[in-house]
């Protein structure tokens, strides 16, 4: 049964593992979490590269990076079931493979299908990495310490948000393009031995009977309905603005891809501090503070880039990067972790996929629809210069490091456009997160989620040897 105040814990939990081996093994999930998460963002940088090098057109290279996003958010949930009823430990195997058999399709790639192709298979590993990785994080963690764990994995794993352009811009300056993908099983193949040493004792969490779908039983928690709802929301503006940031960077204030990388750094700090101190406090004071702290800072963020990308002034971009990694971490940790571990043990593996399909919606959507709003916005605000079209000009803007014939008048204008339209597209990001967060509010999301589940079951599955003796 579960004990009253906390989540139900199992034989199967870290009770099984040493002090030191669930501090490896949430280091070990942290890792793989964070090559996946690096995925999302290293293509901001070399895109530009990427479409040059492969004769891409923009809607091929917005492909490039789309592919990956809706994969990955279609096949989290199936992702989640393949952990609970196969097994999580078998799915970290699973995943880990197939992300690198997706990652060498890209590097080899000659033309768009199969980059666009291989972008696809590694969003097909991602999705059943990530549940199980989320999973297994909630049942190593010891008793009082889900959240401090689930923070430290949060902060590891989504510093990759901030080290991908940064990863990329050194690859595409110093390297080639296509080490952004080459470089993934070099990192990932060895984790696979390390979830083998440390992880195989904290069970597979199999559970072949139990349906593994949300059901209105389970969405009449507080913290799941809220967890989904606001995690959505505040992911919306995350990858559009690590994408088009790299282009702002090489294009309007003429950074190379290196320098557009480190001009990215401030945002690991905001990340990786977010994530500890997100962790913590949901132990001390519960999810609800936190998150909201959480969404008005990254609304507040994002209205301070709106006016740093119209003052063209990187100086002006420090503080609220900075503060924008803290702010996601603290709208999204706590609640995540609340929403698992409410679950019975047994469903914290589709619980947690769920999450993550909340989450991953909100960067695909996101990327979507405020990457169309700038694109428009920039198309409408040029005009003609000298007979050249709009489409030529903005063209130019997206793909800086090719040579030109136009006239430095329309690049200029066209800078200036691209400018204004992702700013404009920030304030109305802002604003939906604001929105989002009073609706929330007012539909009560933010009551007491209670106890966990009454009828929790207490067994996962029996553990292996104790991690001391691999």
């Amino acid at each position: 049964m579960a004990t009253e105040g906390g989540p139900q814990r199992s034989p199967g939990d870290s009770a099984q593992l040493s002090k030191k081996g669930w501090k490896i093994s949430i280091f070990v999930l942290a890792m793989a979490s964070l090559v996946t998460a690096i995925d999302l963002t290293i293509i901001s940088v070399a895109l530009p590269t990427v479409e040059k090098d492969l004769s891409l057109s923009p809607a091929a290279g917005q492909w490039v990076v789309n592919a990956y996003l809706i994969s990955f958010t279609v096949l989290l949930i199936p992702g989640g079931m393949f952990g609970d009823r196969f097994g999580q430990i078998r799915g970290l195997y699973i995943g880990l493979v197939i992300f690198s058999i997706g990652s060498l399709m890209c590097g080899l790639a000659a033309d768009e299908t199969l980059i666009i192709g291989g972008r696809a298979v590694q969003g097909l590993g991602a999705a059943i990495l990530m549940p199980c990785i989320q999973a297994l994080v909630t049942r190593v963690a010891p008793e009082g310490k889900t959240g401090t764990a689930f923070g430290v994995y949060a902060a590891v794993s989504a510093v990759g948000l901030a080290v991908g352009p940064l990863l990329g811009g050194a690859l595409v300056a110093y390297v080639n393009w296509r080490w952004i993908f080459f470089i993934n099983p070099v990192l990932l193949l060895p984790l696979l031995v390390l979830v083998h040493l440390y992880l195989r004792a904290a069970g597979e969490g199999v559970d072949k009977e139990k349906k593994r779908l949300v059901t209105w039983k389970m969405l009449r928690r507080p913290s799941l309905r809220a967890g989904l709802w606001l995690i959505f929301f505040v992911r919306l503006p995350l990858i559009w603005i690590f994408v088009y940031a790299g282009i702002y960077f090489q294009s309007v204030l003429g950074f190379t891809p290196f320098m557009t990388g480190v001009a990215m750094l401030p945002g690991i700090a905001g990340i990786a501090i977010g994530g500890l101190l997100a962790g913590r406090l949901k132990d001390k004071i519960g999810w609800r503070i936190p998150t909201v702290i959480g969404f008005l800072g990254v609304a507040g963020c994002l209205i301070l880039l709106g006016f740093a990308l119209e003052w063209e002034s990187y100086l002006a971009f420090l503080i609220p990067m900075f503060i924008l990694g803290i702010a996601v971490n603290m709208a999204t940790t706590p609640v995540n972790v609340q929403a698992i571990t409410d679950a019975d043990a047994l469903e914290r593996g589709m619980i947690s996929g769920t999450m993550t399909v909340a989450s991953q919606s909100g960067n695909t959507l996101g990327s979507i629809v405020l990457g169309a709003i700038t694109n428009s916005l920039a198309l409408a605000g040029i005009t003609a210069t000298a007979g050249y079209s709009a489409s030529q000009i903005y063209a130019q803007v997206q793909h800086p490091s090719d040579s030109t014939t136009l006239p430095s008048s329309a690049l200029e204008e066209g800078q200036q456009a691209f400018a204004d339209g992702m700013a404009t597209a920030s304030f109305i990001g802002a604003a939906i997160i604001l929105v989002a967060l009073l609706l929330a509010w007012a539909l009560k999301m933010f009551k007491d989620p209670g106890k966990p589940p009454a009828n929790a079951r207490t067994s996962v599955a029996e553990p292996a040897a104790d991690p001391s003796a691999a």
